[in-house]
Parts: C-alpha cells; sequence; structure tokens
C-alpha cells in the first residue's frame, strides 16, 4: 500500500489535478456571456482593473465589506494556506536554510524556517475550525451547506492536524534531507521508496493526493475561477458590449434606452 501512495498515486494525481483544471477553465472559457456586466463603477484603464485585483487577492475586499465574521476567518486562514504551500516548496528546497540569503546562519534559518511553519500551521488549522464551526452553527450558513463543504473541510482539516502533529512532535516528524530526496526521484520519474516508512508522512501524503484530485471538480476552484470572475466583473467598460443577440445599438438609442452615449458610465 506504501508503494501505491508513495510511487505510483502521485503520478495519477498529477494527471487528474491537470486535466481537470484544464477541463474546467476550458468549460469556463468556451461558455458564452452574451451580456457586458462590468459592475459599477466602471474600471476605466486596465491599471485600474489590476488594483481591483489586488485588492480582492490579498485583502478580500468584497468579503470584508458584506461578511466580516466570515473575512475573520477566511483571510488569515487564506494567508497562512498559502505561507504553508510556500513554505513547503522553499523550505525543502533549501533545505530549511532559505534564510540564509538573508544573513541568518544556518542553525537560526533552520530555526525560523520551522517557528514560521509552525506558525502558520496553527493559524491555518484555527481558521478551518472556524469555518466549520460557521458552517455547524450559523443557520443561514447550514442552510447552503452540503455534505461536500463539510468533507472538504474535514479533509484539511486532517491534512493539517497531521502536518502540525509531525512538527510538534520531531520524533514523528521528516526531515528535509529525505523528503527533498524523494520528490527529486519523483520528478525524475525514479521513484524512492520514503525513507523511515513513517506512518504520519505515509498519511500525510495520502490525504494531500486526494485533495489535488478532487480540487477541480469541487468549490476550491475558486482558486482559479476568481481571476476569471473579476475579469468578467471588473474589466474596463466597452459598449457597445460584444456578442447581444438580434440587437440594433444605433435603434435602442433612438428609443432612448441603453447609455446615452458611446463611452457613457451612466446608465439609463
Amino acid at each position: 500500500m506504501t508503494y501505491f501512495i508513495a510511487q505510483i498515486l502521485p503520478y495519477i494525481t498529477v494527471t487528474v489535478f491537470v486535466l481537470g483544471v484544464v477541463y474546467r477553465l476550458w468549460r469556463w472559457a468556451a461558455s458564452r456571456i452574451v451580456h457586458n456586466i462590468t459592475l459599477s463603477p466602471f474600471p476605466q484603464t486596465k491599471t485600474e482593473v489590476a488594483g481591483i485585483y489586488l485588492r480582492e487577492i490579498l485583502l478580500f475586499r468584497n468579503v470584508f465589506n458584506f461578511d466580516r465574521p466570515l473575512w475573520v476567518g477566511a483571510w488569515p486562514m487564506h494567508i497562512a494556506l498559502l505561507n504553508v504551500i510556500g513554505g513547503h516548496v522553499v523550505g525543502f528546497y533549501f533545505l530549511g536554510k532559505q534564510f540564509v540569503y538573508l544573513g541568518a546562519s544556518e542553525a537560526l534559518s533552520k530555526y525560523l524556517s520551522n517557528l514560521l511553519g509552525t506558525v502558520f500551521g496553527i493559524i491555518l488549522l484555527a481558521g478551518l475550525l472556524y469555518l466549520l464551526y460557521r458552517r455547524i452553527a450559523i443557520d443561514k450558513v447550514r442552510q447552503v451547506s452540503n455534505p461536500s463543504d463539510y468533507l472538504m473541510l474535514l479533509l484539511l482539516i486532517s491534512i493539517v492536524s497531521i502536518g502540525n502533529f509531525m512538527r510538534l512532535v520531531p520524533e514523528y516528524g521528516m526531515h528535509y534531507e529525505p523528503v527533498k530526496e524523494y520528490f527529486t526521484t519523483l520528478i525524475l520519474f525514479q521513484p524512492a521508496a520514503i525513507p523511515e516508512g513513517n506512518p504520519f508522512f505515509i498519511a500525510h501524503l495520502l490525504l494531500a493526493q486526494i485533495l489535488i484530485m478532487i480540487l477541480p471538480f469541487s468549490k476550491l476552484m475558486h482558486l482559479f475561477g476568481m481571476f476569471g470572475m473579476r475579469w468578467i466583473e471588473n474589466r474596463v467598460y466597452k459598449e457597445p458590449a460584444p456578442g447581444l443577440p438580434n440587437v440594433d445599438v444605433a435603434a435602442a438609442r433612438a428609443r432612448g434606452t441603453g447609455l446615452s452615449s458611446a463611452g457613457s458610465t451612466d446608465v439609463a
């Protein structure tokens, strides 16, 4: 079973993830948008559009404005998730010595790497537990939740909990070197057995791969979908909107419907 999880399943996981994401993106791109639904106030330049993107991606502005209690849990959770994923990639690649390039000693770099990983792991777990609490305890959230929402949260909580356990209890953890060597052999299509046969690492790896395979077919695709949604809703407004079927713009103007003049941002 360990052989399958560590040496065969990773290739299946990557294949399912890539094909699933490409399929979902293709479906979105092929969908016909027959109305220009840019939201007011309309951005006038691409710089303004980029500003909206950054505010939404970095600060979750809409969530902050319309559901402050959700933002309190969602924003820290996503920031912690970004740092945990980045910490995995950078930490294992540089063997925990990434801070040496900022002037720290190797010992201090490894200490900081472990400390930040632990802190962000705890923040991530707290955020996930808070989101699960909201789905269970708040009636209006519970009404729009379905079983998959709970299962995804429980899967994420399980992955993060095992990862935190391995960090907080070093004798059950994994050192940087063997993990880097293992992933290097996967990339080179010469998969090697996982050193030490750590059951917690096996469980962590298995659950993470299940999550990655499910992601393209779940609500977690908002990771990619938010960029398309932002483009549709916040791109520079151009009128008349392309793709409107059987619409005579000149006749509509003569009747006094639609926009009063080309480029105007005041809707009649």
